[in-house]
C-alpha cells in the first residue's frame, strides 16, 4: 500500500505548500536567469591563476537552512580550515526557503567565479530532480561538485514509549504507519513512501511543521508515529531516553545502533523491491556535499576540490568533528559527481515511487 500525505491540524493543504513552493522557485529562477547567462560566458579574470585569484578574495559559503542546524554547523567548522587552505576569507551565508531547494535554484546561476560555494542536502536535491518538483530550474549533473563531506544513515525513530517495538512491528501493523515530515525536498518525506514500497507495509505522511523539532513534538505526544532523521539529528534524543531507533538506512558503528535493524540487512519480497532499496542506499550514501555553479573554470574547480581536500582531511578538523558528533567523510569532487549522476539515473522502479510522492 503506497503512503498517502496529509497535512498536520492548521496547516496549509499540501497542493497549497506545493504551489507556493513552485511560485517561489520560479521567481527567484526568472530573477536570476539573465544573471546565470551572463555568467556562463565567464569573465575576463578566468585567466588569473587560481591562487592568486583567491588570495585576499572572500568566498560565500551558502547554507541552504536557517542558522543553528546540522547543515549551518558543519560550513561553519569547516570554514575557518577553508580558508586556511585558500588564503581568503570564508563568509557563511544562510539562505533558507523551499526546503532548501531556492538556494540551489540561485546557485544553479550564480555566476560561476569559484567564490560561491553551496554545502547541499543532496538527497533532498536529489530527491526533488528525479520527482520532476515544479519550478526547478536546474540539472544537478551540471553543478561544479567540490566534495562530499560527510555521510551518515537515516535512522527510523520512534518515541521510546510506542506501540511499535521494532521495525518488524510495523511491517506487521494493519493500520498506517504515520510518518512526520517537514515537507518536499527533505529526507523525512521521501524515505517513508520508500520504505513503504520495498517493505509492503501501509504508511502515510504528516506534513505542515515548520521544522523538525515541531515535528518531533508530534511523536512525542503520540499524534504521529515516527519520523526518518540523519543519525546525528536523532542522536540528542536517542541518548534522552525520548526516542528509540528501530531501522537504520545506511552504514554506522556507532554504538547506540548496536541490536537495530539494518534495512541492507532485511531483503525484500520482488526484485523490484531490492532494486528500489539499492537505489536508496546509494541516494543516502550522498549527503552531504559542496558544489559550486555550472560552467565553473577547470582551473578554478580543481584548485577548490583541493582546497576542500585540504580543509576536510586536516586533522583538527577531523578530531573536532568526532567529538562534536559531526564526523567527516571525504569524498573527491569527481567521485561525489559520479556517486550523484549514479542516483540520478536511478532504477526506474525507484524514480516510479519518488515522482509519485513529490
Amino acid at each position: 500500500m503506497m503512503p498517502g500525505v496529509n497535512e498536520a491540524p492548521g496547516r496549509a493543504t499540501a497542493p497549497a505548500r506545493r504551489s507556493h513552493m513552485t511560485r517561489r522557485l520560479s521567481r527567484a529562477a526568472a530573477a536570476l536567469g539573465a544573471l546565470g547567462l551572463a555568467a556562463a560566458c565567464g569573465g575576463a579574470d578566468a585567466a588569473v591563476p587560481p591562487a592568486e585569484f583567491y588570495a585576499g578574495e572572500t568566498i560565500e559559503f551558502v547554507v541552504p537552512y536557517e542558522p543553528g542546524g546540522g547543515y549551518d554547523l558543519y560550513a561553519r567548522d569547516i570554514a575557518p580550515y577553508l580558508a586556511k587552505c585558500t588564503k581568503s576569507k570564508v563568509r557563511v551565508l544562510n539562505e533558507p526557503g523551499a526546503g532548501g531547494l531556492l538556494a540551489t535554484s540561485q546557485t544553479a546561476v550564480a555566476k560561476p567565479d569559484g567564490l560561491r560555494v553551496e554545502i547541499v542536502n543532496t538527497i533532498g536535491v536529489v530527491s526533488a530532480q528525479v520527482g520532476r518538483v515544479e519550478g526547478l530550474n536546474f540539472d544537478l549533473a551540471d553543478f561544479s561538485w567540490l566534495a562530499r563531506l560527510s555521510t551518515e544513515p537515516n535512522i527510523v525513530v520512534v518515541a521510546a514509549d510506542s506501540r511499535f517495538k521494532t521495525f518488524d512491528d510495523m511491517l506487521r501493523s494493519k493500520e498506517p504507519v504515520k510518518f512526520v515530515s517537514t515537507g518536499p525536498g527533505a529526507n523525512d518525506y521521501i524515505n517513508p513512501p520508500l520504505l513503504s514500497k520495498i517493505y509492503d507495509f501501509p504508511a502515510e505522511v504528516i506534513t505542515g511543521f515548520s521544522g523538525s523539532g515541531e515535528a518531533r513534538t508530534a511523536i512525542l505526544r503520540g499524534d504521529a508515529d515516527a519520523q526518518v532523521m540523519p543519525l546525528n539529528t536523532a542522536l540528542s534524543g536517542i541518548r534522552a531516553g525520548l526516542m528509540r531507533p528501530v531501522l537504520v538506512i545506511g552504514e554506522t558503528d556507532d554504538k547506540h545502533m548496536a541490536g537495530v535493524a539494518s534495512a541492507a540487512g532485511i531483503t525484500p519480497r520482488t526484485p523490484q523491491q531490492q532494486a528500489i532499496l539499492r537505489s536508496l542506499l546509494d541516494l543516502t550514501e550522498t549527503s552531504r556535499t559542496v558544489a559550486a555553479p555550472p560552467h565553473l573554470d577547470k582551473g578554478r574547480l580543481e584548485y577548490l576540490r583541493q582546497a576542500f581536500k585540504c580543509a576536510l582531511t586536516d586533522p583538527g578538523l577531523v578530531r573536532s568533528g568526532a567529538e562534536q558528533q559531526r564526523p567527516v567523510s571525504y569524498l573527491s569532487g569527481e567521485d561525489t559527481r559520479n556517486l550523484v549522476v549514479k542516483v540520478l539515473n536511478a532504477d526506474p522502479a525507484f524514480q516510479t515511487v519518488v515522482r509519485a510522492n513529490s
